[in-house]
C-alpha cells in the first residue's frame, strides 16, 4: 500500500485536528522525507506542508494548534476612553468604514494594537442608535486646492483606505491615487497646483459676447452644427478664436437657457444605416486634376423645381462657378463651364453623373476640343461624385433660407451669398493638413489649370449658347425661346 493510501486510511481514524496536522509532518520529522514528496502524498500544497513543519520545529505540538481560534477577540473587551472615543467617532464619521481599517487607524494614531474581531464586538455593544447626517466637506468644496490635496494625504497616512477617502471626499479613486503618487514622488511640492492653464482658457472664453454671437448664428443658420458655427466665427476672432469644443459648450448653454435650435438631422439621415468608408474611384491628386459637376434640387417655387448647378475643383473643394437655374438645360451648364474655364484654366478631367445635360453631344464635343476627359460615375452611386458631399454643406448653411424664398431672383441671390462662407470657412477635408491651409481658397491659392485661349473658348461655347434656328413657320428659335 502506498504512502498516499496510508494517509487516506489514517484520516478515517482521526478524532482531533492536531492528529491530522501531526500525521502530515511526521514522515518529514522522523524519516527525513522531502516536503515536495509529502505534499504529493497528502494532496496539500507544498507551502502549507512546509509551514506546518516549521511551526512544529519551533513550537512543538503547540505549533500545530490553529492559532486563529484564540484570536477571535474578547467579547467583553473595554477599550480605554482615549481609544474608544476615536473608534466611535470614525465609525460615526463614515459608517462604511470596515473594522480592519479602524484597527489600522487606531494603531497608526495611538500605537494601540487590537484586532478587527474585538472592534466588531465593541461596536455591537456600543452601536450608534441614530446615524446623524454629517455635513462632510467634499473635495470640490475646499476653498484651497492645496488644502484639499493635503487632506487626502493626511487621511491616507492616518490609516484610511484610498477607497474610503474617495467616498468621503466624493472624488474618483483614480484622483486619490494620482494625488498620492504625486506626493510620494515630489513630496509637498507634488501638492502644489501643477496645471499650466493657458490664457485663452475655455472658462475664460465663455463670455456673454461669445454666447450672444453663438446664439445669433444658429438663428441665421439653424441647421449648422458646432463645426460650421466655429468656422463662421473665425473671420471675426482670428487668432483668438475659441476651440470647437468651447463653441459646442456655448451652443449647449444657449439651448438650455435661451431655447436656441437643437442639433439638426434630416429624415434621410435618420433612416440611413452606417456604412463602411469607401474609396473614391476618381480621386483628385493635385489642384485642377479633376473637376466635379452636378445639379441639385433646391426648392419648389409655384410648383416648379429650382436647381443648383455647381462646378467643384476636387482637390481644394473650391466651387469655381455656381448658379441657381429654373431649368436643367445645356445653356446653363455651358455658362458655368465658360465662367470656370475663363477664371481657372482647364483641368485634366471632369466627373459627373449620367444626366442628359452632361452627356449631350455639344457638351462632350466642347470638353474633347479642350482636351480634357469627361468621366461618369456608376449608376445609382452618387457618393462617387465629390460634389455630392459638398451639397451637405449647402444643405446646412443655406437650405433653410432657400425654403423661405419666394422668387427665383431671391434664390439666385442666396445661392451667390452661399459661396462666400463656403470658401472662407474651414473644410473638414483639410483639418489634417500640415501647412495650416484649412479653407478651400487657401488650398487652391493662385494655382490655375492649363491656359485656354479666350477667343477660342468664346467660339466653342457661344456656338451652342447663341445658336439660332429658323423654323418652318418663320419663327427664330434661340435656346428655349421662339421669336
Amino acid at each position: 500500500m502506498s504512502a498516499a493510501e496510508d494517509f487516506t486510511q489514517y484520516q478515517l481514524h482521526f478524532v482531533d485536528d492536531s492528529q491530522h496536522e501531526y500525521e502530515v509532518i511526521r514522515p518529514i520529522v522522523l524519516c527525513a522525507e522531502t516536503v515536495a514528496e509529502r505534499s504529493r502524498q497528502t494532496g496539500l500544497e507544498r507551502t502549507v506542508v512546509g509551514a506546518k513543519a516549521r511551526r512544529f520545529a519551533t513550537a512543538g505540538m503547540l505549533g500545530l494548534v490553529d492559532q486563529r481560534l484564540g484570536n477571535l477577540g474578547r467579547q467583553d473587551q473595554v477599550y480605554p476612553e482615549a481609544i474608544a472615543a476615536p473608534i466611535l467617532y470614525v465609525k460615526q464619521l463614515y459608517p462604511p468604514m470596515h473594522d480592519r481599517e479602524i484597527v489600522r487607524i487606531v494603531q497608526r494614531k495611538f500605537g494601540y494594537k487590537t484586532n478587527h474581531h474585538t472592534v466588531k464586538h465593541f461596536l455591537e455593544r456600543f452601536a450608534l442608535p441614530v446615524q446623524l447626517e454629517l455635513n462632510l466637506l467634499a473635495f470640490a468644496a475646499f476653498a484651497d486646492a492645496y488644502q484639499a490635496r493635503w487632506t487626502v494625504v493626511r487621511l491616507w497616512y492616518a490609516g484610511w483606505n484610498k477607497q474610503r477617502i474617495a467616498g468621503w471626499l466624493q472624488r474618483a479613486r483614480s484622483h486619490v491615487y494620482a494625488i498620492m503618487a504625486a506626493f510620494e514622488r515630489d513630496g509637498f511640492e507634488g501638492l502644489e497646483d501643477q496645471r499650466t492653464r493657458p490664457s485663452p482658457h475655455p472658462d475664460d472664453q465663455l463670455t456673454l459676447p461669445l454666447l450672444k454671437e453663438v446664439l445669433d448664428l444658429p438663428h441665421a443658420y439653424p441647421r449648422a452644427g458646432r463645426f460650421r458655427i466655429h468656422g463662421l466665427l473665425e473671420p471675426q476672432y482670428g487668432a483668438d478664436l475659441p476651440s470647437e469644443a468651447t463653441v459646442g459648450r456655448a451652443m449647449a448653454i444657449n439651448r438650455r437657457v435661451h431655447g436656441a435650435p437643437g442639433p439638426w438631422s434630416s429624415a434621410r439621415d435618420a433612416h440611413e444605416s452606417a456604412t463602411e468608408p469607401r474609396h473614391l474611384p476618381s480621386r483628385p491628386l493635385y489642384r485642377h486634376h479633376l473637376w466635379f459637376v452636378d445639379m441639385r434640387y433646391l426648392v419648389k417655387i409655384e410648383g416648379r423645381w429650382v436647381y443648383s448647378l455647381c462646378i467643384l475643383e476636387g482637390y481644394s473643394r473650391t466651387i469655381l462657378a455656381g448658379m441657381a437655374s429654373e431649368h436643367q438645360e445645356l445653356p446653363a451648364r455651358l455658362q458655368r463651364l465658360f465662367a470656370a474655364l475663363s477664371t481657372s484654366g482647364c483641368p485634366e478631367g471632369s466627373v459627373s453623373d449620367h444626366g442628359a445635360v452632361f452627356q449631350a453631344h455639344d457638351d462632350v464635343a466642347i470638353l474633347q476640343a479642350l482636351e480634357f476627359e469627361p468621366k461618369y460615375i456608376a449608376l445609382r452611386q452618387p457618393w462617387q461624385n465629390l460634389l455630392e458631399a459638398q451639397c451637405k454643406v449647402q444643405l446646412r448653411l443655406t437650405d433653410f433660407q432657400f425654403a423661405q424664398a419666394s422668387t427665383g431672383d431671391e434664390i439666385q441671390r442666396l445661392h451667390a451669398a452661399f459661396l462666400e462662407p463656403f470658401h472662407t470657412t474651414r473644410h473638414g477635408a483639410h483639418q489634417d493638413r500640415a501647412d495650416n491651409r484649412l479653407t478651400p481658397v487657401d488650398v487652391l491659392g493662385w494655382v490655375r489649370g492649363r491656359a485656354v485661349d479666350a477667343e477660342r473658348l468664346r467660339r466653342l461655347c457661344g456656338r451652342v449658347q447663341c445658336l439660332r434656328t429658323v423654323k418652318p413657320y418663320g419663327f427664330v428659335s434661340i435656346q428655349r425661346f421662339s421669336i
